[in-house]
């Protein structure tokens, strides 16, 4: 989970539906081998497709529009070297499984990132980015600080009539509207949505532009999923793929959609003989939009999910929206709100092999205005407050909760930090 998001706990078990009296044949659609190796056949195809066009006379830094990595400050410079610090502080209920943090007790978490992003040749640009995070403590378990390599990864950028751009390595989840948004000075809340959790796969992804059309393939080993209450996922290709339009300036729409295993390896132990967690596919298919008109920003996305359960002859379906809508008021002066609904299948076994893929849902709304004190220095302060729709017996297991909180974060040059002045 990114810094200065609202930490979760897994949620408890909705209460179990009726065993099926037959048991869910494993699945032989397109085995999970041969799919994997296609999808790597696919996206190395794409990379060597890029890469055989011809480069242009003069390539330039900037990232296209849309992309996923910070943007350079300014374009003539070949090399960049930046971080992104942020301390975020927290006071909750204790009983909300999507907003208690510590137990109800204010405690806090910061987190530091640097990146460095450059061209290496005409056309290729490497960008490489990691993260030190102070994660808050959570009851019952030891936490420390966590260090990952959040992205890593090789870009090529054509020109010409028709724009394009393939990127290979560790990537931000290709689709949905949050992942490129989701560092603490783009996203204008303190709490991230609660559809599905902003990961960093391995993999390759192709984008192209034509005219006001965008377009988008990848191919990445890991699925798209909410963290805090799934079950850890393990590695596996599957296919992400979107496509957009840009009728006015200001306004797009689009679509995207994902499909292979969701389970992982924490899963075989609970399954039927024979059966592996890579036979069991999530689909994904989402809309997604944003548009801009002077200082107002409106962001949105709606989703619908398929499971294949273990077990279960019928698939647990999902749907998960939200609406986001910013104003500034002023340069330095900020407000934005957050309406979202999650009906989300809980999918995890309960005894032996057999499993559950009951539904459970939560609306929430979070709230909060933000300073930017200077340039690169904001503060932002929110108000969250969710709300369940179980049955009776499940009130006192899954609670509506709320939770306050505020984040400083800082974005700075690395290079004029060491630098002396001439």
């Amino acid at each position: 989970m990114c810094s200065g998001t609202l930490s979760t706990k897994s949620a408890p078990r909705p209460e179990p539906r009726r065993k099926s009296s037959t048991v869910r044949p494993r699945p032989q659609s397109r085995p999970p081998l041969s799919r994997r190796i296609a999808l790597a056949a696919s996206g190395a195809a794409l990379l060597f497709a890029a890469a055989a066009m011809p480069v242009p006379a003069r390539a330039e830094s900037p990232a296209p529009p849309g992309s996923s990595a910070p943007q350079a400050r300014s374009a003539d410079e070949r090399w960049l070297m930046q971080g992104l610090a942020d301390f975020a502080w927290y006071d909750t209920d204790a009983g909300s499984s999507l907003l208690s943090v510590n137990g109800g007790d204010g405690t806090g978490s910061g987190a530091l990132r640097l990146w460095a992003a450059g061209e290496i040749a005409p056309g290729f640009n490497a960008f490489v980015m990691g993260k030190y995070e102070s994660l808050p403590p959570e009851e019952g378990l030891d936490r420390e600080a966590d260090t990952d390599l959040e992205q890593g990864y090789l870009r090529y950028t054509g020109r010409g009539k028709a724009r394009y751009m393939a990127e290979a390595g560790r990537l931000v989840t290709p689709v949905g509207d949050f992942s490129s948004r989701y560092l603490p000075d783009q996203n204008p809340l303190v709490g991230v949505p609660s559809d599905y959790s902003v990961a960093y796969p391995e993999g390759a992804k192709l984008t192209g532009w034509v005219k006001r059309f965008d377009m988008m393939a990848a191919a990445v080993n890991k699925p798209l999923l909410a963290d805090w209450y799934s079950m850890p996922s393990g590695k596996a290709w599957r296919p992400m793929l979107s496509a957009g339009w840009t009728p006015i300036t200001g306004l797009r729409m689009g679509l995207f959609a994902t499909q292979g295993p969701y389970l992982g390896e924490e899963a075989s132990a609970s399954l039927l003989p024979g059966d592996s967690w890579q036979d069991f596919d999530q689909t994904v298919e989402g809309f997604e939009m944003r548009y801009s008109r002077g200082h107002f920003e409106l962001h949105g996305q709606y989703a619908s999910s398929r499971y294949e359960v273990p077990g279960h002859e019928r698939d647990s379906r999902g749907r998960v929206w939200y609406v986001e809508p910013r104003y500034a008021f002023t340069p330095r002066f900020f407000a934005a709100l957050r309406v979202e609904n999650n009906d989300y299948p809980y999918i995890i076994p309960i005894y032996g092999t057999t499993w559950i893929g009951n539904n459970a849902q939560v609306a929430d709304i979070e709230a909060g205005v933000g300073v930017r004190f200077l340039p690169d220095l904001t503060l932002k302060v929110s108000y969250r407050q969710d709300k369940w729709t179980v049955d009776e017996a499940l009130k006192d297991i899954l609670p509506d909760g709320h939770a306050f909180a505020a984040q400083l974060a800082y974005h700075f040059d690395v290079r004029g930090l060491v630098q002396r002045p001439n």
